[in-house]
């Protein structure tokens, strides 16, 4: 039987995490050995690269395609570190210019719209 999330490389992310995981600040230390230890299959995992091998990371496929909830310390991790490096919403202060003020005055588009039944004829009089 092989091993749950087995992988044969350290997995870092020098782009979010400098520093590494645990001197991070946002991970624990056991949290920050599961990601290094088994951080290579996770992402094989949830991106599709990689078929699960048994039932825990068959449970951990299910968890991020949005079938369960995350229920161990490896589903835990995952959902943190995704969480953690996703795109962070951005508010700011956004003002709409003030319209200006519509004038009385009428343009030639228009006058071309106006029916000349519905003109009004002073020369009737």
């Amino acid at each position: 039987m092989s091993q749950a999330f087995e992988s044969n490389r350290r997995f870092y992310d020098d782009k979010k995490f400098k520093r590494g995981f645990s001197r991070s600040g946002a991970f624990t230390i056991k949290e920050a050995e599961l990601l290094e230890r088994s951080g290579h299959a996770f992402k094989a995992l949830d991106m599709g690269e990689r078929e699960p091998s048994n039932e825990a990371e068959a449970s951990f496929v299910a968890c991020f395609r949005g079938l369960s909830e995350a229920s161990n310390a490896e589903e835990k991790v995952w959902a943190k570190y995704k969480k953690l490096t996703g795109r962070k919403s951005f508010h700011g202060l956004v003002s709409n210019p003030a319209k200006k003020a519509s004038t009385s005055a009428v343009t030639s588009d228009e006058l071309d719209d106006i029916d000349e039944s519905e003109t009004v004829n002073d020369d009737d009089d």
